[in-house]
């Protein structure tokens, strides 16, 4: 599934082709389990830019009257967009944005083979309540150490991996990062919150900083068969990589990476580098 790096390199591939008048909207036969809302339709707007919260697209457009609206991209389990300047033709293309930007044509399109992404057409009030349900962006400043420290205190009983996980408190994590994230802390991913000292928090906090900028700066990472970026290409974070689907800590070199399930989730560790 892709997670922030993965989402934030596309979000900074489709900037650069913006902004872009649309002329056209088309939908696949099937779109309607992607596409969940439409209060408005795309077609004459000016898509102005694009910009992302955890791990969600924000799309905002422009009518003619100057009115803004909003789109929210979720790529769920295997979704991507696709930039091009003809016609996409790629299978299980969903949603297709054909317009002209600055240097001519160009086309934009929604990909998503197994069909769990979403793509809300919102009005701005109906986006900031879909909004809500995230918590604070872990890139963004709003993620502080501070803040781990008050969900100690108010979530005291959650184990540390799975909470990760959850997009109401750590928007943008997701499966690899969240034990990736463990590993590079030096604590293993089935601690609890409570027992974790603020010297372990701080080195939380800081292993996020780590895995995101390390995977953002390879263009997202790419498992088997996985995501693709806005022009196809696979990302390389997979050689960042310490523990996720690893056989042997790439921090310590020498021990076996155990693997775990929580919350229904595979779990990687190492068992001599995290306490």
């Amino acid at each position: 599934m892709p997670e922030l790096p993965e989402v934030e390199t596309i979000k900074s591939q489709l900037s650069h082709v913006l902004p872009m008048e649309i002329e056209e909207v088309a939908y696949s036969d099937v779109s309607d389990s992607i596409v969940k809302d439409k209060d408005f339709n795309p077609k004459g707007m000016t898509l102005e830019r694009v910009e992302r919260q955890g791990k969600v697209l924000r799309f905002f457009f422009e009518d003619q009257d100057g009115n803004e609206w909003r789109a929210i991209s979720g790529l769920g389990m295997s979704g991507s967009w696709r930039i091009a300047t003809e016609e996409i033709t790629e299978k299980h293309t969903h949603v297709k944005l054909i317009g002209t930007n600055a240097k001519g044509p160009i086309h934009l399109g929604y990909i998503d083979p197994r069909r769990f992404g979403v793509f809300h057409l919102y009005s701005p009030p109906n986006e900031a309540t879909w909004l809500t349900r995230l918590g604070p962006d872990v890139s963004k400043e709003e993620f502080t150490l501070d803040y781990l420290l008050m969900l100690k205190k108010e979530r005291p009983n959650k184990v540390l991996k799975p909470f990760l996980l959850e997009q109401n408190f750590f928007a943008g994590v997701g499966n690899y990062m969240a034990s990736e994230i463990c590993a590079r802390a030096g604590v293993r991913p089935t601690r609890r919150m409570k027992t974790l000292t603020k010297l372990e928090l701080e080195k939380v906090y800081m292993a996020v900083k780590i895995v995101l900028d390390d995977s953002i700066s390879t263009g997202g990472t790419t498992f088997s068969g996985g995501y693709q970026d806005a022009f196809g290409e696979k990302g390389e974070g997979v050689k960042n990589l310490v523990v996720f689907y690893q056989k042997i800590c790439g921090l310590c070199k020498e021990t076996e990476v155990k693997k775990i399930t929580l919350a229904q989730r595979g779990t990687y560790y190492c068992p001599k580098c995290q306490k």
